[in-house]
């Protein structure tokens, strides 16, 4: 009876401990399925922000196209910056197809004019594109010349 007592209470504590085993292993193992979890649902909330955002950028891509003439827009940048009198415009015959381009030419221009003008071509929306830029200096009386070329996106 004895030896049977022994026995059934060494199982039982082979029992307990086996248990006890297997429910560290449980908690470990949840433990890392909860980090995993934490990484895919950050995951998740990144992919739906960069969704939201490409579908901003799709939306006011189609949506914004400038209804006036390239070089109508380019004059007026021109006339708020009071440099109307120096700019000289050339519209561009050999543009790309879905495209309207104009070779500005300033002379007798002060740098801060300049960049100014620049500035607001590159910020505009819809999006412009600046290219060619070619700067000449005169040194005595501290102007420049410069010339480049503006394109913009026809829209339909």
């Amino acid at each position: 009876m004895r030896e049977q007592l022994l026995i059934s209470s060494m199982f039982l504590i082979i029992f307990v401990l086996a248990g006890m085993w297997g429910i560290q292993q449980l908690n470990r193992q949840e433990k890392m399925l909860l980090q995993q979890l934490g990484k895919l649902e950050q995951q998740i909330k990144q992919v739906r922000f960069l969704s939201r955002e490409l579908k901003d950028v799709q939306r006011s891509a189609t949506a914004s196209v400038m209804p006036q003439a390239l070089s109508s827009f380019v004059e007026k940048i021109a006339r708020s910056i009071e440099i109307q009198d120096n700019l000289q415009l050339n519209v561009l015959t050999n543009v790309q197809k879905g495209t309207e381009g104009v070779k500005v030419g300033l002379d007798r221009l002060k740098l801060d004019h300049l960049m100014s003008m620049l500035y607001q071509l590159e910020n505009h929306r819809p999006v412009l594109r600046t290219s060619h830029l070619s700067i000449s200096i005169s040194p005595g009386n501290r102007q420049v010349r410069a010339s480049f070329q503006v394109h913009k996106q026809l829209g339909g």
